[in-house]
């Protein structure tokens, strides 16, 4: 079955949101007691679909500078901002972790920073917010005691932060292909999608077995749902429903001349006293 390459692109991205509910299931079904095996299906199921995307590298990012993905493009740069959001949010509890919940530099860092509300605001706004904030990461104090012994496991955390940062910026002006790259480029996106559809299945279905003891915990989880197909300008406006409601026009056939009509009139019921005289 042909695969287009915005369905192609779907693919590509789903996988990352389904190796994402996994490793949330996975969390839950480790604080359930026993189910050993339970848990290693969704274990087997985690490594393959990782092992599998290890191989995508920055396709993601390559991917929007596609024409055809232009509508991908903002639905793309949000999944950054959450990413980098994300990212923050880890540096705050490594540093939580490290210097306890009075630390100075947690008032430094993020003393008015609303990391909730920086996951819904515009373009605009969220390069203030992280323009203030690579700002206080680069100061002189925040350099000084990040260099300490102790802050050792957050700084590639930090290296996080700007790194997602970086890609999000990136995903706003992305570099024009030459005709070739851009042939290169769709290849490679149908390919990895085609390659990752057998890994993903499998997950799901090692999923749904390991979370079978759990009641509904397989449908909470989402790991059964697929991509919403992207709708492009070459399908049909009509839904499947409207298309059941339309019309069907019977084939033309050339009209019969219509028989004459002939009314049966019944006989009139004669009288006693007429069938007496008739008599």
């Amino acid at each position: 079955m042909t695969m287009t390459l915005a369905e192609a692109f779907d693919v590509v991205a789903w996988s990352q949101t389904l190796l994402e509910r996994l490793e949330t299931a996975q969390g839950e079904l480790d604080k359930k007691q026993g189910l050993k095996d339970e848990k290693g299906w969704l274990m087997l199921a985690i490594d393959r679909l990782a092992a599998s995307r290890g191989e995508l590298g920055d396709l993601n990012q390559r991917a929007m500078r596609l024409p055809e993905l232009e509508s991908a493009r903002e639905e793309h740069a949000r999944t950054l901002q959450n990413t980098a959001v994300d990212a923050i949010e880890r540096l705050q509890a490594g540093v939580t972790f490290v210097a306890g919940t009075r630390a100075p530099l947690l008032e430094a860092l993020f003393g008015k920073v609303k990391l909730p509300q920086a996951r819904r605001v515009d373009r605009e706004d969220f390069e203030r917010f992280v323009a203030d904030f690579e700002k206080k990461l680069s100061s002189s104090y925040c350099k000084r005691i990040m260099a300490e012994s102790s802050f050792a496991p957050v700084l590639p955390v930090v290296d996080q932060v700007r790194g997602a940062v970086t890609a999000w910026r990136a995903g706003f002006s992305p570099e024009p292909l030459t005709p070739s790259e851009e042939s290169l480029l769709r290849d490679e996106i149908v390919a990895h999608a085609r390659r990752l559809e057998l890994p993903m299945r499998q997950a799901r279905l090692l999923a749904e077995a390991a979370l079978a003891p759990l009641k509904n915990a397989f449908d909470d989880s989402g790991i059964g749902q697929k991509p919403k197909r992207r709708k492009t300008e070459s399908e049909p406006e009509l839904n499947a429903a409207e298309e059941e409601a339309l019309p069907v026009e019977a084939e033309a056939t050339p009209e019969a001349e219509p028989e004459p009509v002939v009314e049966a009139v019944a006989p009139k019921k004669r009288s006693r006293k007429a069938a007496q005289a008739e008599a």
